[in-house]
């Protein structure tokens, strides 16, 4: 585990947040929050099936921290986003007159 990754995710929670706020999900928000959780997961397993049990601690330490850090992004984000950026009331669609 190292703080690269860290920054890393938190970056990732940032544009997925954003993406998600602003309605505007996109395949890239979901590449970004994967680029931080995949890789930890998958050497998870890959660790837990040939028994290198040193390993498997590393990388599950590294999927905690990149967790922590998807998470305080999006609280935070959330934070600034409800504080600063303009509510604009939901449209509701319109039926057709008659």
């Amino acid at each position: 585990p190292n703080g690269y990754s860290a920054v890393v995710a938190f970056a990732a929670g940032i544009a997925g947040t954003v993406a998600l706020a602003r309605m505007q999900a996109t395949a890239l928000a979901g590449v970004l929050v994967s680029v931080t959780t995949i890789p930890a997961a998958a050497a998870m397993g890959v660790d837990a099936s040939t028994g290198n049990w040193s390993d498997l601690a590393g990388a599950a330490i590294q999927l905690g921290i990149n967790l922590v850090s998807l998470l305080a992004a999006g609280l935070a984000t959330l934070a600034v986003y409800d504080r600063w950026v303009p509510h604009v009331p939901a449209r509701r669609p319109t039926r057709p007159s008659a």
